[in-house]
C-alpha cells in the first residue's frame, strides 16, 4: 500500500479544467447576449398607433374674437380712471395729518365644507391667514334652531394654524335631491320673532364657546323685508350678547343693497365684509368678476357710512362662464383650475382686460352626443387681479381682504397673501414680481373631465404655467399680463359609452386583472367558451411568462388581452423609468408570445372610470405615453375582497350595473387566495345580463374600432423569435425549477420519515438484543490508534481520557505524523513509562499514512481509531466491542461507529455544527444501521476488525475522506457496519468561519471522490444495500439536494423582499408563512433526532439562523468541491488549529 496513490479527480492536464471553463464562458455568453438582445428590444420597441376615436376636443373651436366682445367704454369708465390714478391721489393725501390704524391686516377666506378642494387648500395655505369664515351655520327651515355643521377635520386644521374661526350664518336651505336656495321666508320668521331669534343666539354663542370660536359672520340673502327695522334690531340683539361673551360680529353686504342701513349698523357690527364680486351674474350678459373701478366706487360708496377699520374688501378669486345654447342661456362658476384647463382645451387665447384687470376668453363647442353645441364666454380673475385689489385695499386703510373662496383661487395668490402691500409696505419692503410668472401645476386639485364612457385618455398631466407680467413701478400695479404657457392639472376625456339602459342591446364587457392564473383561468376560460361571452385580459407580465400556453390559448381563443404592468406595482409611486419598463417589459412578452401588440391598459388598484386623486391619475399618464388607452369600469363588485363570496359577487355586480348603467364589469382569475367565488359568480352574471337582453361583446366594439387597432398584428422578425425563445425558456426553466423544488420538499420529507421510522425500528431492535446479550469473551485486545499533526494543545489530554476508559484490554498507539510542534515530546515525556501507551514518530504522510503506521505496530484483533483532540467517555470503547458481538455475528461485523457530538459549543458557529452532528450524521448513522448502509465510520470515534482492515487495503490516500473510502471497501467486501449509540465521545469542532469552511471543503471533496471511486456499485444487487440505497443516498441527499436547499432559502428571503418592495406580485405574509412551515418541517426532523439523542429541545432554536447562513455556507464548500474536482489539482489532507475546549458530559 503506497502512501503516493494518486489521488482522485487529480490530473496532471489543464484539459479538463478549459474544457469547462470555455463550456461556462460560451454559455454565459450566449445568455448575456440574448439578455442584451431582450433589453435593446424592449428599450427600442415601437408603440403601436393609437386607434381613431372620435373625441370630443374635436367639438371645441378657438374663438379668439367672439361675437359681441365685452367692452368698457361705459360712462362708468369716464367717471374712473382706474386705480392707478387713486394710488396717485393716495400718495398726496399720504403727506397730509390722518388717524390710521395700526392693527394686523386682516387676512381672512371662506371656507366651503362642500368643496374638498377647500380643505386642500386650507391644509396648504393656512399659514398665510389669520382668519377664516367657514360656511357652517345654518338655520333649520322646520324647527328655526341652529343646525351646525362644523366639519371636525377642518376645524382640527384652522386650530392648527391658529386662525380666528368666525362660522358664517346664512337663510340658505337645502334639501337633499333639490337645488338650495336663499330663503326669504325663514329669515323674515326669525327677524319677527324675538323668542325664536334669542333662541337661535344663545345656541350660536353656546356651540361658538364650546367649539372655541371666535365669532360670527351674518350672510343673509334674498331678503323680503319692507324696511330695515327687524334686521337693525336683530343685530343690535346679537352684537350686544356677543360682546358680553368677548365674541367678534362681521356681516356681508353690497354697497348698492339697500335692505342694510349701513348708518346704524356700523354701532353693531365689527367688520363689514364688502362683497366685490359678482359684477355681472346675469345670464343674459357677461362681464368681469370684479372691475377694479367698480369696486372703488363700491369702496368709496360705503366708506361715506363706515370707517375704513371696519372694512373687509372681499376678494373674488373665480371665474364665471356664460353659456348659450339652444336651452337658452345660463352661467357656471368655475374654480381657476378649470377655466385653465377649458381654455387649454378649447386652445383659446387669454385676454388680459386692462379696463378691468379681469382675464376673458370665448370659444365656440359644435356639440357633442350629450351636450349641444354652444356659444361660452369665460370671465375670470388671477393672481393679478387679486394682486392689484390688494395694494388697493391696503393703501384705503381698510382692515383687511377675505378671499371668495378656498379652493377656486389662483395659487399665485399665496405667494403675496399674507403680506401688506401699501406703498409705503412696499418702499420698505418691494415685491418680487418674478414670482407671478411661474405658476406650478396643482397634483391635488380636482382633475377635469370631459365626455362620458369608461374609456379614458388623459389629454394633459400637471405642468407649468408661465405669465409675462408688466409692472408699473410708479404705483407698484400690474399694468398688463399675458398668458405664454397656460397651467394646468389632470385633465381627461372619457368616451365609447353605451347610454342605453341596461335591456336589450346595450353592451356588456367582462374584464379580467391580474392573471393568468394556472387555478382559475382554465375555468374561466372554459366558462367563457361554453357561454359563447368575449372577454378581455388585463395579465401582469410576470403571471404571463409564468404562464405562456395559457396567454397562447386566451390568443388562440379571440379574447382581448391588456397591459397590467409587469409586477403588479403602482405605477403612481415609481419613477418614470421604471414605470416604462413595467409598459414596455409586459407588451414585448404578449407580443411575442401572441403575435399581437396591445393598446389597451388598466392601472393596477386605480380602474375606476371616473379617476380623481394623483394616485389615480399619475398611471394614466405613465401608459399615454407609450400610446395606451386606459379601461376604466363602473362595474367592480370587489371580488378581490376575500370576505366575498358568489352571490355577493353577483349581487354587486347586477346593483352596481344598474346604477351607473355603465358596461364594463372588473373581475380578477388571480391574486389572493382564491378565486373560485368568481369563477362561481361568473355563470350566474352572465345568464342574469343574457336574460336582460344585454349584448356581451368587447372593448373594439364599444369604441366602434377594429380589434386590429387594438390588438394590431406585430411583423414577424428574429427580435420577437428571440423575445418568445427566452420567454419559453424562462418559463420552462421556471417549471423545472419549481418541480425540482417540488420533488426535493417531497424527497426530504419522504426521507425525513423513513428515516425516523427506521431509527425507531433499530432502536426496538436494539432493546431486544440487549435484552438476551450475554457480552464478549473475555481477553480481546483492543488497540487505539491516536494519529496527530500539530496537536500539542490536545494530545496529552486526550491520551489520560483513553487511559480511563473501563474496558480492560486496551492499549493506546499514539503515532505523531511530523508534528512542527511539541506533540511528539509532550506525549513521550508524559506517557514514555507507562506499559499502555507507545509512543511513535514518523515523517509527515498523512492521516492515513499515520493510521496505517499505528496499524502495523499492533497486533491486537480490533483496533479503535480517534482523532487527537477527541475525548470519550469512560465506557466508549466497551459500548463498541459489545456492538460487535451483538447481533450474534461477530465475523461478520467489519466495523462500529461511534456517537460523536461536539464538545466545544461556545459559539453560533459550533452551536449549529452541534445541530448537525445530531440530526443529520448520528441520526443518518442510527437509521441506516438497520439496512447495513452506514457509509461513513467517523474519524473521532469508529472501531474495526484489524483483518477487515487489512484485507480491505488499509487507509488509502487517495481521498480526502480516508474514513469514508474505507467504509465503502468494506461494504464491498461484504462486511456489516453497525452503529453504537452508547458508545460517545466528544470532539472540538472548529470555532471559526475559517477553520469550518477548511474542515468540510476536505469533508465534501472526500465524500465526492469516495462516491465517484466507488461508482460501479450503485444500484448494483451484488452490493445490496450500499449500492441500492447508500450510493443514491449520497447522490441524491449530499450532492445533488444541497445545491437546491441554499437556494430555496434565498429564493424565499429575496422574494420576500421583492415582494415588500412591489417589484413581484406576492404576499409578503403568505411568504413568511412558507417559510415558517418549511422551518417547522426540518424542526420537526430535528426535534424527532434529538429525541432519540436525548438532548435538550433548547437548542433547536439556533436553527431559525442556520437555514439562512450554515447552508449557504455549505453550498459554497459544494460548489468549491465540483471546481477543485473538476481543476484536477491534488488537494491535502489540511491542519485545523486546536484550542483545547473540548468538555465531556
Amino acid at each position: 500500500m503506497s502512501d503516493q496513490e494518486r489521488q482522485i479527480f487529480q490530473t496532471n492536464s489543464a484539459k479538463r479544467y478549459r474544457l469547462t471553463q470555455w463550456t461556462l464562458r460560451v454559455i454565459g455568453s450566449i445568455l448575456l447576449f440574448v439578455l442584451i438582445v431582450v433589453g435593446v428590444a424592449v428599450a427600442r420597441g415601437k408603440n403601436p398607433s393609437m386607434p381613431q376615436m372620435n373625441s370630443i376636443r374635436k367639438s371645441f373651436e378657438s374663438k379668439i374674437n367672439p361675437d359681441n366682445k365685452f367692452t368698457l367704454a361705459t360712462p362708468l369708465n369716464k367717471k374712473f380712471k382706474g386705480f392707478k390714478d387713486f394710488l396717485q391721489k393716495k400718495i398726496q393725501d399720504e403727506k397730509k395729518p390722518r388717524n390710521t390704524v395700526n392693527a394686523q391686516l386682516i387676512r381672512g377666506a371662506f371656507y366651503v365644507p362642500w368643496s374638498p378642494l377647500s380643505l386642500a387648500d386650507l391644509r396648504a395655505n393656512g399659514s398665510k391667514l389669520n382668519t377664516i369664515y367657514p360656511e357652517w351655520f345654518f338655520i333649520n327651515p322646520k324647527t328655526f334652531q341652529l343646525e351646525s355643521r362644523i366639519d371636525k377635520e377642518a376645524l382640527s386644521v384652522m386650530k392648527y394654524h391658529q386662525l380666528s374661526i368666525q362660522p358664517i350664518l346664512n337663510n340658505f336651505i337645502s334639501e337633499k335631491g333639490k337645488q338650495g336656495n336663499f330663503s326669504g321666508d325663514l329669515l323674515h320668521t326669525i327677524l319677527h320673532n324675538p323668542q325664536l331669534q334669542n333662541q337661535l343666539i344663545g345656541q350660536m354663542i353656546k356651540t361658538l364657546k364650546a367649539n372655541q370660536l371666535q365669532g360670527i359672520n351674518i350672510d343673509f340673502e334674498e331678503m323680503k323685508e319692507n324696511s330695515d327695522e327687524f334686521l337693525n334690531a336683530f343685530m343690535k340683539n346679537l352684537y350686544t350678547q356677543f360682546k358680553k361673551n368677548g365674541l367678534i360680529v362681521s356681516i356681508d353686504i353690497m354697497a348698492d343693497n339697500t335692505d342694510y342701513n349701513h348708518n346704524y349698523l356700523k354701532d353693531y357690527t365689527d367688520y363689514f365684509i364688502i362683497m366685490a364680486y359678482d359684477q355681472f351674474n346675469d345670464p343674459s350678459q357677461a362681464g368681469p368678476i370684479s372691475d377694479q373701478k367698480w369696486i372703488e366706487k363700491q369702496l368709496d360708496q360705503i366708506a361715506k357710512d363706515i370707517p375704513s377699520e371696519k372694512l373687509i374688501l372681499g376678494v373674488g378669486a373665480y371665474g364665471r362662464a356664460w353659456i348659450a345654447d339652444e336651452n337658452g342661456k345660463r352661467t357656471e362658476d368655475l374654480t381657476y383650475s378649470q377655466v385653465i384647463d377649458r381654455a387649454k382645451i378649447s386652445k383659446s387665447t387669454i385676454d388680459f382686460d386692462e379696463n378691468s384687470y379681469n382675464l376673458h376668453y370665448a370659444y365656440n363647442f359644435s356639440g357633442s352626443e350629450n351636450e349641444p353645441a354652444s356659444k361660452n364666454d369665460v370671465w375670470f380673475t388671477d393672481a393679478a387681479t387679486a394682486y392689484n385689489i390688494l395694494r388697493f385695499s391696503d393703501d384705503y386703510r381698510n382692515a383687511g381682504t377675505a378671499l371668495w373662496r378656498l379652493g377656486s383661487e389662483d395659487p399665485r395668490i399665496w405667494s403675496f397673501y399674507a403680506r401688506d402691500l401699501s406703498s409705503e409696505s412696499l418702499k420698505k419692503n418691494p415685491f418680487n414680481y418674478s414670482l407671478l410668472a411661474i405658476m406650478p401645476p396643482n397634483f391635488n386639485s380636482k382633475p377635469t373631465a370631459i365626455g362620458n364612457g369608461e374609456i379614458i385618455n388623459i389629454l394633459y398631466s400637471p405642468q407649468q404655467g408661465r405669465t409675462k407680467i408688466q409692472t408699473d413701478a410708479n404705483e407698484n400695479l400690474i399694468a398688463h399680463e399675458s398668458y405664454s404657457q397656460l397651467p394646468s392639472g389632470f385633465l381627461y376625456e372619457k368616451f365609447a359609452e353605451d347610454s342605453s339602459k341596461i335591456g336589450p342591446g346595450h353592451k356588456i364587457i367582462l374584464t379580467f386583472d391580474d392573471g393568468p392564473s394556472a387555478e382559475f383561468t382554465p375555468k374561466i376560460l372554459d366558462i367563457l367558451e361554453r357561454e359563447k361571452v368575449p372577454a378581455t385580459f388585463f395579465l401582469i407580465g410576470e403571471n404571463a411568462e409564468a404562464n405562456i400556453p395559457l396567454v397562447q390559448r386566451i390568443n388562440r381563443d379571440g379574447f382581448e388581452i391588456g397591459n397590467h404592468t409587469f409586477t403588479h406595482g403602482n405605477l403612481a409611486k415609481m419613477s418614470a423609468e421604471r414605470a416604462s419598463l413595467e409598459l414596455k417589459t409586459t407588451r414585448s412578452l404578449i407580443e411575442c408570445i401572441t403575435g399581437k401588440s396591445t393598446v389597451l391598459f388598466r392601472a393596477p388598484y386605480n380602474a375606476d372610470s371616473e379617476p380623481q386623486t394623483y394616485e389615480e391619475l399619475e398611471p394614466l399618464v405613465q401608459s399615454k405615453r407609450d400610446n395606451y388607452i386606459a379601461i376604466g369600469e363602473s362595474i367592480d363588485p370587489n371580488d378581490w375582497d376575500p370576505k366575498m363570496n358568489a352571490d355577493s359577487i353577483v349581487n354587486r355586480t347586477i346593483r352596481f350595473a344598474v346604477e351607473n348603467n355603465a358596461s364594463i364589469i372588473l373581475l380578477h382569475d388571480s391574486g389572493g387566495e382564491t378565486r373560485q367565488p368568481t369563477v362561481d359568480a361568473l355563470p350566474r352574471i352572465i345568464k342574469y345580463f343574457k336574460e336582460k337582453g344585454c349584448k356581451f361583446t368587447t372593448v373594439a366594439d364599444l369604441m366602434n374600432v377594429p380589434e386590429s387597432q387594438l390588438m394590431p398584428p406585430v411583423p414577424r422578425s428574429w427580435k420577437n423569435d428571440l423575445n418568445f425563445f427566452f420567454a419559453s425558456a424562462s418559463y420552462w426553466i421556471g417549471q423545472v425549477i419549481y418541480a425540482l423544488f417540488l420533488i426535493g420538499i417531497i424527497l426530504s420529507i419522504s426521507r425525513m420519515i423513513f428515516m425516523g421510522v427506521l431509527a425507531y425500528l433499530q432502536t426496538k431492535k436494539e432493546k431486544k438484543l440487549r435484552a438476551v446479550f450475554k457480552g464478549i469473551p473475555k481477553g480481546l485486545q483492543v488497540s487505539i490508534i491516536v494519529p496527530a499533526y500539530n496537536e500539542e494543545v490536545n494530545a496529552v489530554r486526550t491520551v489520560h481520557s483513553l487511559l480511563s476508559q473501563d474496558y480492560p484490554d486496551l492499549n493506546i498507539v499514539f503515532v505523531d505524523d511530523g508534528s512542527k510542534d511539541h506533540t511528539y515530546q509532550n506525549v513521550k515525556n508524559a506517557f514514555d513509562d507507562h506499559s499502555k501507551v507507545k509512543v511513535f514518530t514518523k515523517t509527515n504522510g498523512g492521516k492515513a499514512s499515520a493510521l496505517n503506521f499505528g496499524i502495523s505496530k499492533t497486533d491486537a484483533e480490533f483496533i479503535v481509531c480517534i482523532d487527537a483532540d477527541t475525548q470519550l467517555k469512560t465506557d466508549a470503547v466497551s459500548q463498541l466491542m459489545n456492538t460487535f458481538y451483538l447481533a450474534g455475528k461477530p465475523t461478520e461485523v467489519g466495523a462500529v461507529a461511534g456517537n460523536v457530538k461536539v464538545g466545544n459549543e461556545i459559539n453560533m458557529i459550533t452551536k449549529w455544527q452541534s445541530i448537525e452532528y445530531i440530526t443529520s450524521q448520528n441520526f443518518d448513522r442510527r437509521a441506516f444501521s438497520l439496512l447495513n448502509c452506514i457509509t461513513v465510520i467517523p474519524g473521532a470515534l469508529g472501531a474495526f476488525r484489524r483483518e477487515a482492515v487489512l484485507e480491505a487495503g488499509g487507509f488509502t490516500t487517495d481521498t480526502l475522506a480516508e474514513d469514508c473510502d474505507l467504509t465503502m471497501r468494506l461494504h464491498k467486501l461484504g462486511y456489516m457496519i453497525e452503529q453504537c449509540n452508547d458508545a460517545i465521545s466528544y470532539t472540538e469542532a472548529p470555532e471559526t468561519i475559517g477553520q469550518f469552511l477548511k474542515q468540510r471543503f476536505r469533508w465534501s471533496f472526500g465524500i465526492l471522490q469516495s462516491f465517484w471511486k466507488h461508482r460501479d456499485a450503485i444500484f448494483r444487487k451484488k452490493y445490496k444495500n450500499f449500492g441500492r440505497i447508500a450510493l443514491p443516498n449520497i447522490l441524491l441527499y449530499q450532492i445533488l439536494l444541497p445545491f437546491l436547499a441554499p437556494l430555496a432559502d434565498l429564493l424565499l428571503v429575496v422574494s420576500l423582499i421583492l415582494s415588500g418592495l412591489g417589484l413581484i406580485v406576492a404576499d409578503p405574509t403568505h411568504i413568511i408563512l412558507y417559510y415558517i412551515i418549511f422551518s417547522l418541517v426540518d424542526i420537526v426532523g430535528a426535534a424527532v433526532a434529538f429525541a432519540f439523542e436525548k438532548e435538550k429541545l433548547s437548542k433547536l432554536i439556533w436553527m431559525i439562523p442556520q437555514r439562512l447562513i450554515y447552508r449557504q455556507l455549505m453550498y459554497y464548500i459544494l460548489f468549491k468541491s465540483f471546481r477543485k474536482a473538476v481543476k484536477g489539482e491534488i488537494q491535502n489532507w489540511g491542519v485545523l488549529k486546536r484550542t483545547g475546549n473540548v468538555k465531556t458530559a
